[in-house]
């Protein structure tokens, strides 16, 4: 049977079917405008974050020829003091050397090979977190930010970006700047398993219309691992006879593209026995070669944890398989550094 309305109960039922479209047309177009505020506040957040960092580069294709010194303190077994000098001129072509304690190092880039000559057979692990350390400004392209948070210590506003590395996971990142200036105070991660890294920025100075800190500081899970001080910033010429590489330099080929090695077969080392049995945990770290056909070799041991930890990390290190690092079509030699955690659950 059908059932019908009367007029004015037909007319209040369409009226209120009108007013509930016109109410989600009006929700559509508010979360709309919300995104689009969202996505320009993401837009303009990115493009501060990437202007603060190109603000502290140094090493951009437009800059000009320079020479850094750095004097660095570094903990090692124990605290050691060292010296670094960088001559650089462009991407493709720089000088480098690194004196710490009794050990040395110089590193030549000339078109797309870079040499590296040492009087170790390995380079100490401080010496890579260093540069990585003086470099901070140089990864604002990978860098995209997830949330931006503004707040006011000892009367300075500063300017906090959660962000991610594209193409990685579950790492977290955090970078803080000055409101006003967009100086870099500090950037940390957290790592896995377990770890932590922040590195802090003071005491900036102009320079060829760039602002870098004067003191740079690193800490790992905490402890103060590297306090480096910049003592000389100048431009300076790149001198020829500086490229020519020394005889036994280790040579690998960069490129503009290079692609790192990947991991295809890593068998995770076994837990000890006896370090298990007495909840022993720690950290080996290795530095390795992986060759063109995916292979490794001259693994170096610069990092250790417990003397069965570290064994059984080396026993099993050499038999990894990866995919080679490769730039364009061409497999190349590379190095990696690996970190097996040890860790009681």
């Amino acid at each position: 049977m059908k059932r019908w309305q009367s007029y004015p109960q037909f007319a209040r039922n369409m009226t209120s079917g009108l007013a509930i479209k016109k109410l989600i047309l009006a929700a559509f177009f508010l979360v709309g405008i919300s995104v689009r505020l969202r996505a320009d506040a993401d837009s303009a957040a990115q493009q501060l974050l990437m202007n603060a960092e190109q603000q502290a580069s140094l090493l951009r294709r437009d800059a000009s020829p320079l020479q850094l010194d750095v004097d660095f303190l570094v903990q090692m077994q124990v605290p050691t003091q060292g010296h670094l000098t960088l001559k650089w001129e462009a991407e493709d072509r720089w000088w480098r050397k690194v004196v710490i304690g009794n050990f040395q190092q110089t590193d030549i880039r000339k078109g797309d090979k870079l040499y590296t000559s040492r009087n170790f057979p390995f380079t100490p692990v401080r010496i890579g977190e260093l540069i990585k350390l003086l470099q901070f400004a140089e990864h604002s392209e990978d860098l995209r930010v997830k949330k931006q948070k503004q707040r006011v210590e000892h009367g300075v506003e500063t300017v906090c970006f959660r962000t991610h590395r594209e193409n990685i996971r579950g790492e977290l990142h955090n970078v803080c700047m000055l409101a006003a200036s967009h100086e870099i105070l500090s950037e940390d991660w957290e790592e896995a398993p377990d770890g932590q890294r922040k590195e802090q920025f003071s005491d900036y100075f102009e320079f060829d219309a760039h602002r870098y800190p004067r003191q740079l500081e690193l800490f790992i899970d905490g402890t103060k691992t590297i306090t480096a001080h910049v003592s000389s910033l100048t431009r300076a010429s790149l001198e020829g006879t500086l490229l020519i590489p020394p005889t036994g330099a280790i040579e690998r080929r960069q490129c503009a593209d290079l692609k790192r090695a990947e991991p295809l077969k890593t068998p995770t080392p076994t837990y000890p026995k006896s370090a298990s049995e007495n909840r022993l945990m720690g950290d080996t770290t290795v530095t390795m070669t992986v060759l063109t056909d995916g292979s490794v070799g001259d693994i170096q041991l610069v990092g250790t944890a417990t003397h069965s930890m570290d064994n059984v990390s080396l026993q099993t290190l050499r038999s990894w398989k990866f995919k080679p690092a490769m730039c364009g079509t061409e497999a190349v030699v590379s190095d990696i550094e690996a970190v097996v955690s040890f860790r009681l659950r």
